[in-house]
């Protein structure tokens, strides 16, 4: 079994240790957010059919949009966070 890479290139946790729900044929749910981590400006988020992806808050919405067009990003039927709805840690330019 391979894993998937992280932002570090190592491989993911287990889906359990991020937080997220695991995916099974009662959920709805296309995007999943994993839980907030202080040490990156990003979040992952898993895309049902594409894997799991680093995004900053101004890549969410128009990733969710290309891979679901029309897909409402708001929408809990649909998108699930995993805590801290809509929150992403701090970031300032320049910044490592």
């Amino acid at each position: 079994m391979t894993r998937k890479r992280g932002l570090d290139g190592r491989g993911l946790p287990p889906r359990h240790m991020l937080g997220v729900m695991e995916t099974n044929s009662t959920t709805a749910h296309l995007i999943e957010v994993a839980e907030f981590r202080t040490d990156s400006r990003y979040r992952l988020v898993h895309f049902e059919g594409h894997g799991w992806e680093p995004l900053a808050p101004e890549e969410f919405e128009p990733r969710i949009h290309q891979l679901f067009p029309g897909l409402d990003p708001r929408d809990p039927a649909k998108v699930h966070w995993a805590d801290r709805p809509w929150e992403w840690p701090a970031w300032h330019p320049g910044e490592a």
